[in-house]
């Protein structure tokens, strides 16, 4: 990042820009830095894009060798090509003859470092891993955006704000704008206000039904189920979700036993302080066995919600239910 700023500054740009990894926001964003410092708009005649697996590369070569229209630079951006997953005969072609005056800018998800592609961008272009930033970055850019519009936020009401956005850095700038309308008139964001506003991601969700499958709440449960329900979540989603869930907390409750720390466990797992102390309080109150029960029980229903032997939406009901329930 540090070098995609400096080449911003001083105007001096590389002819190839990789930008990959888990967080879609930062990969945008210096994508759209990038080209509006070198082209000005997307409506100019020298921006190029194109998206996906399908592209014609002979198509992108022919735009790539052709001047730029009374300007310096032509800028080919390009999103989730997959040309770096495997072999692209005419853009491989063209990396032994680049165009001078033109930038590709490549927005992928996953790379294959060891495909030709990559190898020569590495050496003669800018390549940038970009994946989610850690919690104390996290933290300090969101405090950054909240003194730019003179704000506080109450400690409990960030820590909700993380859980409900999911430490993605696009859903937190899209619930952070919901904030600020809704808090227009007020100098400090409270617990409230993010509960009011702020919409809870799908994992949350099911991580609250857990935790009341847990407490041995049916009627919770239940509410929450039907809650997800009206949002369109398919049913077998929510048990697929489920297990991945309790599987994590056998994990933890494993990890813990080997002796290790709350930090060494998040790190491990590569999750969140909240999850890791709810996977232990659970672990403590809902014994392993009947974990696996209940995983056994879901791996057999997610078998026949497939080969269609059972109702999805009644599977998952009375699978929550009978483990919610005080006696089985």
């Amino acid at each position: 990042m540090n070098r995609i700023d400096q080449d911003i500054k001083n105007k001096e740009y590389s002819n190839f820009y990789l930008l990959y990894g888990a967080e879609d926001y930062l990969k945008n964003r210096y994508a759209e830095l990038l080209i509006k410092n070198i082209v000005d708009n997307k409506d100019s005649m020298n921006y190029s894009y194109y998206e996906d697996n399908n592209i014609d590369g002979a198509e992108v070569i022919d735009a790539a060798v052709t001047l730029p229209f009374f300007a310096d630079k032509r800028v080919i951006h390009i999103k989730n090509s997959g040309w770096f997953n495997s072999v692209n005969t005419p853009f491989n072609n063209y990396l032994d003859s680049i165009t001078e005056s033109t930038i590709f800018i490549f927005v992928e998800d996953k790379i294959d470092k060891r495909t030709k592609a990559f190898k020569a961008i590495s050496k003669i272009g800018c390549v940038a891993e970009l994946n989610k930033p850690s919690s104390n970055d996290l933290k300090i850019w969101i405090g950054g955006k909240l003194k730019k519009e003179n704000k506080a936020m109450e400690k409990e009401a960030y820590q909700e704000f993380v859980k409900r956005t999911d430490n993605s850095m696009d859903n937190m700038t899209q619930e952070f704008e919901k904030l600020l309308s809704y808090t227009a008139d007020k100098d400090i964001i409270t617990l409230e206000d993010v509960n009011d506003i702020c919409t809870k991601q799908l994992q949350l969700k099911i991580f609250d039904m857990i935790n009341a499958i847990a407490e041995r709440n049916p009627k919770k449960v239940l509410d929450l189920y039907h809650d997800l329900l009206a949002t369109k979540e398919p049913p077998l989603k929510i048990l697929i979700i489920i297990q991945r869930q309790f599987r994590r907390i056998i994990v933890t409750k494993d990890l813990r036993e080997q002796g290790h720390s709350d930090n060494e466990i998040i790190k491990l797992l590569k999750t969140k302080p909240f999850i890791v102390q709810s996977d232990l309080r659970i672990s403590g109150n809902f014994p392993i066995e009947r974990i696996n029960m209940l995983l056994n029980e879901a791996c057999q229903l997610e078998n026949d919600i497939k080969t269609g032997n059972i109702n999805d939406q009644m599977a998952v009901e009375l699978l929550i239910v009978k483990y919610a329930s005080p006696d089985d």
